[in-house]
């Protein structure tokens, strides 16, 4: 039975396959496809950020894809985020 981290993290990978095989690479995930990730997934972050700042921050190295070591970046920053606020609800009265 599967821990309720290893099944996050799962989860975080099929997300990640859902846009990177768009177009057929388990590797990559292309900057449209992105936009596609960013207003289903998280409408929120990219409201503050559009696509193409996002793209152009997450594409590391420049090859003009985000690989997943690259997509992690986005869920950790929205990871942080989405703690912070969290704790927010925690303070209101």
């Amino acid at each position: 039975m599967l821990t309720d981290l290893e099944k996050a993290l799962n989860s975080i990978i099929d997300v990640y396959h859902k846009y990177s095989l768009i177009k057929g690479n388990y590797h990559a995930i292309y900057k449209d496809d992105l936009k596609k990730l960013l207003e289903t997934e998280c409408p929120q972050y990219i409201r503050k950020k559009g696509a193409d700042a996002w793209f152009k921050e997450l594409d590391i190295n420049t090859d003009g894809a985000i690989n997943f070591q690259e997509f992690l970046i986005l869920v950790i920053k929205m990871g942080v985020a989405a703690h912070k606020e969290s704790h927010k609800e925690d303070h209101k009265e």
